[in-house]
This record gives C-alpha cells, sequence and structure tokens, in this order.
C-alpha cells in the first residue's frame, strides 16, 4: 500500500462532493481549510461534504484547519495593480489610504514602530524588494530594489526584523474555536517562533476538546508550520512541543533564503521523523498543474525527494484549491509517490531504530519488540490495537518499511490515522476480552483483504481500558486464533 499520504486543500475548484468523491478515489488522505480564504460557513459546508463523501466511500479522512496566523498585507489599491519602479520611492503606512504606485497601507499598524532605516521588506511571497530609508510615526518609507506590479493585500515580509506580536491572533482563537466545534483532526499554527506558541496553542486546544467534549481519547493534534527564521533557530525545542511539523516553503524560502529550504526541509524533517513527530511537506509540488494536466519533471523530482526524505504527507494548495486540474494533481501525485517508495534507491533504505538512545517509554519498547519480530518472522505487517492512535503513530516514526494496521474502536483516531506514514487505520466494534478482540481484528483483517489464512503476522497494543492485552506484542497465525510461542 501506499506509505506516505497527500493532504489536499479544499476551495472553490473543489468544494463539490462529486468532485471531493474523485479526489479521495484518486488517493487524497486528508483536507486542508485555509483560513486565509473563505468564510466559516463556507467551510463548515465543505467539511460536512468531505466528511459524507468519505462515509459513502467507506475511507477514513482526516481535516486539517490552517490558521492564518499573524499575516502581514497590504491594503487596497485604487486601481487592480500598481506598479512599483526600480530606485523610486515608496510608502507603506498605517494610514487609511488607497493605495498606488506611491504609498499603500498596511493591516498591521504598529509597522512604523518595530522596523529600523536599512532593513528590508519584501512584498508578495518577495516579488518586490524594498529598503527601508526613514520612519515616522505613521509611515515607512523605502526605496525599490526590485520592482514589479503590487496587487491588493499582499503578504508583507521582514525577514530580519523582530515582531512582538503573538502567532494566536484573536481572528485565530475564533477560527480555532470554530474548528474545535467541527471535531477536525488537525490543527496548523502559522508564523510559529518558538516553543512557547506551541504550548500556548495546545492548552487551547486541549480546553476547548473538553468544552466540546467529543474525543474520549485524545484530541486534535497541532502541527507547528516552519516558516521562519526564529523558527529554525528554535527547531528543537519546537518539535519537542509540537505533534508534528509543516515545512512550509512558501514563507520559509521568503524568510530564509530560496536556496537554503531544502537543506532546512532535509533537517526537519530527519529531526521530526527521529523524535516521533510526522511531517509534512508544502508549497509548491506541484505548481504547474494549476494551469497545465501534468507536472514539470523536477516537480514530480520534488515529490519523491519529499517522499525519500521522510516526509508523512505530502500537500497540495492551489493545485486542489483553485487549479483547473484538481483530481488529475491527486492522482499524479499518487503515482509518483508509488513509484518513489516501489524504486526506492537502496543507498536510501534506513535501519529500524533499535539502536537509538533509550527513552524510558513502554511505547517505545512496544514498537521495537514488535518491528524486530516482524524482521525475525519476515513479516511486514503489524496490526495495532489503539484507542488514541498514539502507538500507531510511533510505530510509523520507525519508518521500518512495515505495513501497519490500526485497528481502533475511536472514528476520530480513524481519521487522524489516515494522514500518518505506513498506516491504514481500521474501525471496529468494542470487545469484552482480549481474545475476542484479536478475533475481531482478524476478521477485520480479512475482511479488508490485507491478510491471507495461515499467514503469521504480528499483534500489538498499547494502553487499552480493561483488556489484557494492553502494552503487548503478540506473533498471531491467521486462523489459529492463538498467539504463537
Amino acid at each position: 500500500m501506499r506509505r506516505a499520504k497527500i493532504l489536499a486543500t479544499i476551495g472553490p475548484a473543489s468544494a463539490d462532493k462529486e468532485i471531493i468523491i474523485r479526489l479521495i478515489q484518486a488517493g487524497m488522505n486528508a483536507i486542508r481549510i485555509n483560513r486565509s480564504h473563505g468564510t466559516l460557513a463556507e467551510h463548515t459546508e465543505t467539511i460536512r461534504l468531505v466528511r459524507e463523501a468519505a462515509a459513502e466511500l467507506g475511507e477514513p479522512l482526516a481535516v486539517l484547519v490552517d490558521l492564518c496566523g499573524p499575516k502581514i498585507r497590504t491594503g487596497k489599491l485604487e486601481a487592480a495593480s500598481a506598479l512599483l519602479i526600480k530606485g523610486e520611492r515608496f510608502i507603506i503606512t498605517n494610514r487609511d489610504v488607497v493605495g498606488d504606485a506611491t504609498q499603500v497601507s498596511t493591516n498591521y499598524k504598529d509597522l512604523p514602530k518595530v522596523v529600523q532605516p536599512g532593513e528590508i521588506i519584501l512584498l508578495d511571497d518577495g516579488a518586490l524588494t524594498l529598503q527601508v530609508e526613514e520612519v515616522t510615526e505613521t509611515d515607512v518609507i523605502c526605496r525599490v530594489i526590485e520592482g514589479g506590479f503590487l496587487f491588493d493585500r499582499k503578504g508583507i515580509n521582514l525577514p530580519h526584523t523582530h515582531l512582538p506580536i503573538p502567532s494566536l491572533t484573536q481572528k485565530d482563537r475564533e477560527d480555532l474555536e470554530w474548528a474545535m466545534s467541527q471535531n477536525v483532526d488537525y490543527i496548523a499554527l502559522s508564523f510559529v517562533r518558538t516553543a512557547k506558541d506551541c504550548l500556548e496553542a495546545k492548552e487551547l486546544i486541549k480546553a476547548l476538546n473538553e468544552k466540546f467534549g467529543f474525543r474520549k481519547h485524545g484530541r486534535a493534534l497541532l502541527v507547528a508550520k516552519i516558516e521562519k527564521a526564529e523558527a529554525i533557530e528554535n527547531l528543537d525545542d519546537i518539535i519537542q512541543a509540537t505533534d508534528g511539523v509543516m515545512v512550509a516553503r512558501g514563507d520559509l524560502g521568503v524568510e530564509t533564503s530560496v536556496e537554503l529550504v531544502p537543506v532546512y526541509q532535509k533537517m526537519i524533517i530527519q529531526k521530526s521523523v527521529a523524535n516521533d513527530r510526522f511531517v509534512i511537506t508544502a508549497t509548491q509540488m506541484m505548481q504547474s498543474m494549476i494551469e497545465h494536466s501534468h507536472p514539470t519533471r523536477a516537480e514530480a523530482s520534488d515529490i519523491a525527494n519529499a517522499v525519500w526524505d521522510g516526509s508523512d504527507a505530502v500537500m497540495l494548495s492551489a493545485e486542489t484549491a483553485s487549479g483547473k486540474y484538481p483530481v488529475e494533481s491527486v492522482a499524479t501525485m499518487a503515482r509518483i509517490i508509488i513509484s518513489a517508495e516501489t524504486i526506492k534507491p537502496k543507498f536510501l533504505k534506513k535501519p529500524v531504530k533499535f539502536t537509538q538512545d533509550p527513552t524510558g517509554r513502554t511505547s517505545q519498547a512496544l514498537c521495537v519488540a514488535a518491528a524486530y519480530a516482524a524482521k525475525e518472522k519476515g513479516t511486514e505487517k503489524v496490526a495495532v490495537f489503539t484507542e488514541s492512535g498514539l502507538m500507531a503513530r510511533r510505530l510509523s516514526s520507525f519508518r521500518s518499511g512495515l505495513n501497519t494496521f490500526a485497528i481502533t474502536t475511536s472514528e476520530d483516531a480513524c481519521r487522524q490515522l489516515a494522514l500518518i506514514w505506513g498506516v491504514r487505520p481500521l474501525f471496529h466494534t468494542s470487545a469484552e476480552s482480549t481474545e475476542e478482540m484479536l478475533k475481531l481484528g482478524e476478521k477485520l483483517l480479512l475482511e479488508n483483504g490485507v491478510v491471507n489464512a495461515h499467514e503469521t503476522i504480528i499483534m500489538m497494543a498499547g494502553r487499552l481500558s480493561g483488556l489484557g492485552l494492553s502494552s503487548s506484542v503478540v506473533m498471531w497465525t491467521i486462523g489459529e486464533n492463538t498467539p504463537m510461542k
């Protein structure tokens, strides 16, 4: 089965039930709701359609809500665009003005207080470059270094300026409460700078989880988007404070430099997997398919390398949200992933983490035992009984090549695990005893066609309420109904 997963952004081009069904059939494992665009009412309807389509197909599908964060933007322009000419003066102001080729307003009213003469300001993802020459109480007076056309409400990046603003804005807090009321599976936090940002968000998620009471086990998982130079400096602490990370290559390339993005990507993925954190690689993976029915060769190589690096999932943004070929984009990405996983270069194969430093965690010991038992027995199949999904995520982080079948009584965990590398979640009803649970698991595996009679696989369990199999690893031969010794 395909191990790396596909996260697709839903937008105007794909917010239709029939298209969503086709996206799932093409290989989509999770959807992204981008709170930088659209209304809450529109997104609520999208989530309803997605879950309805997934239920009809019998496929678990994760929902990720991407919070805006403190995104600084330019204001409205008088015309459709304004041409900024190299060498000319241009003003960014906190005054309420309609912009033109000489000035533009900003939604960040404190901008004149935080920038200094000599600093660089980038507009529209770095398409235009300004240098600060003078600052007044209301205006940041700049010189155009790299000109071009400026359009309405484009992003402002300050790569060398420390911004004294929180990662969670008031809008983010309101969006987070809405997301939790929808019982979404993942929350992506934008413009993370320190571990403190993640810890604050996790506390809010925990409180809202208790308020709405959807999940008996676990909670919505936090994804820290790595897109600022400060986040790179504090990466180790951020990884420890979050559940997973996203390599947000768009703003990361603007906030740092384009040539460092591939270096940072490999570093972020390696550190995340080594610390049992899932990781998503995002931005411009198949950018050409916004307009064209086929990707470039470079894009195909980019996806394959992200898979070989160890990404749990690769993400599509405008390709599926507003592009002309949303279904084709997902189908093409799925084929590239399968090819990369099938014909993986031998030098990229990594050993199971048997020799990593002890953590003292029971779950770590069980995962090592299961992976080692599978290797010794010559099987690539491990069935994991889990309530929250934690044990399946831990086993996934070993990147051992195992096919992990996560058997759970929690529909929430089922959806969440749809985004995790090498995991196929399967839902089952609760059991009264260990023996009954093992038999139910065997029946479920046979019904889904993933095991054969008399085949020996590994069965394991994390912490399960009231069952003797808790924290156990057994070898199980299908059809014999007793564990091997």
